[in-house]
């Protein structure tokens, strides 16, 4: 396999990129100038260097301190931020999202994924021990007021909601925080990452 084919591999793996796209990347790689793919290289070495997952909320972030020994991301390292509430997300671009709105001062929780219809495993989809765990830890230091559910507005969000939720109701404390959802203002199918500032304001203000 030649260094064409191989890159053209591993565009594939890239989320909704098929063989015709990820071809198109690299014929684009190879007209570019060298100093565009010296760039790249340079990024890529220091996303591998650098790059770290936080602790907390499980979302990835770049350490630009190679000897620092950060475990957590600068928005859950923000004493500014209101420490008593968590928004409970689908994934890193929903967090992106929501950050861009301005409209909301918590913190997060990055599930990792939803959970289909029907799945016989569904804590095998989502990090739900490391969710019900930061669940424990905030309720025993007294610092979790609210939890406030904002998954996508589709059958799968629906079903993981359901099921986040019926497992954090056993856990011993619960019945003191509250725990809330989106307004259903947001539209039906509609995935948070594409949501506009107005419309999450809105859904966020009136949250039940």
């Amino acid at each position: 396999m030649n260094a064409t084919d191989r890159l053209t591999e591993l565009f594939m793996r890239f989320p909704g990129i098929g063989p015709k796209q990820a071809r198109r990347f690299v014929y684009y790689l190879l007209r570019e100038h060298s100093h565009y793919k010296e760039q790249l290289i340079k990024a890529l070495e220091e996303l591998k260097s650098t790059g770290k997952q936080c602790e907390k909320c499980y979302r990835y972030f770049g350490d630009k301190s190679f000897n620092s020994d950060m475990k957590m991301c600068d928005i859950c390292a923000d004493e500014n931020r209101d420490l008593g509430t968590f928004m409970i997300v689908e994934k890193e671009l929903d967090l992106d999202a929501v950050e861009k709105t301005g409209s909301y001062n918590g913190l997060y929780f990055i599930l990792g994924g939803v959970i289909p219809p029907l799945t016989e495993k569904p804590s095998e989809l989502i990090r739900i021990r490391e969710l019900t765990s930061r669940i424990h830890k905030e309720i025993e230091l007294n610092t979790l007021k609210e939890i406030i559910f904002a998954l996508p507005v589709t059958d799968y969000g629906d079903t993981t909601k359901e099921y986040v939720e019926k497992t954090i109701n056993q856990i011993v404390g619960i019945k003191d925080i509250k725990i809330s959802h989106l307004a259903r203002g947001l539209s039906s199918g509609l995935e948070l990452e594409y949501v506009d500032r107005d419309t999450f304001k809105s859904a966020l203000e009136r949250r039940d």
